[in-house]
């Protein structure tokens, strides 16, 4: 009996709390593939038994603790990661047109389930951008401290 060699900790391992994490989802995901296994016949094309593990990847995904939609956008940002689109590592004018072009398709009702996607995707990178602190007015929240700093307080709130 062959016995393999652990490979050897790289300088990267996994924090505590996360290797906790992926454990329990690699063991309850296990139960749910058992579970959507058994509704799959014997001679299920493979597209099934793709189907089922995705399915099994969802219940695993909500069972974790995400909703419906953090799971479509979690699904959607890893489909497009091969789009030319999802290489872009800023929110930039090229998303956002993307992003209107495809809001012009549902709003005609026009979208195919990818293009669905790839919406959802664009749509939660565009929120991620605009609550990053990137986007905080520092400058204006300086120039006003500077402004309030240098008031004289006022001689009635020293009097009271």
């Amino acid at each position: 009996m062959t016995v393999k060699k652990q490979p050897e900790s790289s300088d990267r391992e996994l924090s505590e709390a996360a290797n906790d994490w992926f454990r329990l989802f690699l063991k309850q995901l296990e139960i749910f593939m058992a579970e959507t296994g058994k509704s799959l016949r014997s001679d299920s094309e493979l597209a099934e038994l793709r189907l089922a593990a995705m399915h099994a990847v969802k219940l695993t995904l909500r069972h974790s603790g995400a909703d419906d939609d953090e799971i479509a956008n979690l699904f959607g940002r890893i489909a497009i990661e091969d789009v030319d689109l999802a290489n872009e590592k800023v929110w930039s004018t090229k998303l956002n047109k993307r992003r209107f072009e495809l809001i012009d398709g549902d709003i005609q009702g026009t979208l195919s389930r990818a293009e669905q996607i790839e919406l959802n995707t664009l749509t939660q990178l565009m929120r991620e951008h605009v609550d990053s602190e990137v986007n905080l007015p520092f400058d204006g929240a300086r120039k006003l401290h500077r402004y309030l700093s240098d008031l004289e307080p006022d001689s009635t709130d020293a009097e009271q």
